[in-house]
């Protein structure tokens, strides 16, 4: 049934959007979806993602979803749907080489997580490469990122997985503070951030009289 005022046509074009969006393995295309082309319609997506803990996500002219950061904060804190230690450090070896590294280089590829046009992948064997994990958990971990969608193989080379498009820009620019934060811990930069993630964490004058 159409939602209250909506015709129905409306309302059959915003639920072929969200369900593309939410099983989309990567990007929906700009064109293809009326509600995503027309801003009325497009707001409704919106609030309706919005009401299942989800936002709507542009990505150049192109659209995704994923969750929304406070959601995302709370599944965090309730342990739900976070990687393990080791798959954890295999994913910040495979974007410091196909991601971080390009677009410190000046490389265009790493102006987007998921954009592999023009990346350069690596491998297991440029992964293990870092004694500090074994080749086999590289393995391992490979193959549950792959399943995850945050990890592509093609061709025997690694690149970011199109999962990593679903991710917000808060929770974006957060990944690559944390990768600053590994490889450059020293810089002013590095101290900049630890100074600001340590303001935001402390109570407010307002929360400490309350």
């Amino acid at each position: 049934m159409a939602a209250q005022g909506m015709p129905s046509t409306d309302e059959t074009a915003v639920r072929e959007a969200i369900g593309a969006l939410e099983i989309a393995d990567g990007l929906v295309p700009s064109g293809v979806f009326p509600a995503l082309e027309e801003p009325a319609l497009r707001k409704t997506v919106s609030e309706r993602l919005a009401e299942c803990g989800r936002t709507l996500i542009s990505v150049g002219d192109d659209w995704t979803s994923g969750y929304r950061d406070d959601v995302a904060d709370a599944l965090v804190e309730l342990d739900i749907g976070v990687l393990p230690p080791e798959d954890r450090a295999v994913l910040v070896l495979i974007l410091l080489r196909t991601v971080a590294i390009p677009r410190a280089r000046g490389s265009r590829a790493g102006e987007t997580w998921g954009n592999t046009a023009g990346a350069k992948g690596t491998s297991v064997d440029e992964l293990a490469l870092n004694r500090n994990i074994s080749k086999t958990q590289i393995k391992e971990s490979v193959r549950n990122l792959v399943t995850h969608g945050l990890v592509d193989r093609h061709r025997g080379m690694l690149f970011p997985g199109p999962a990593l498009l679903r991710l917000t820009p808060r929770r974006s620019a957060q990944l690559w503070e944390n990768l600053l934060l590994l490889a450059a811990p020293d810089s002013l930069y590095a101290h900049a951030i630890r100074s600001r993630r340590a303001s935001l964490s402390q109570p407010s004058e307002h929360q400490e009289r309350a």
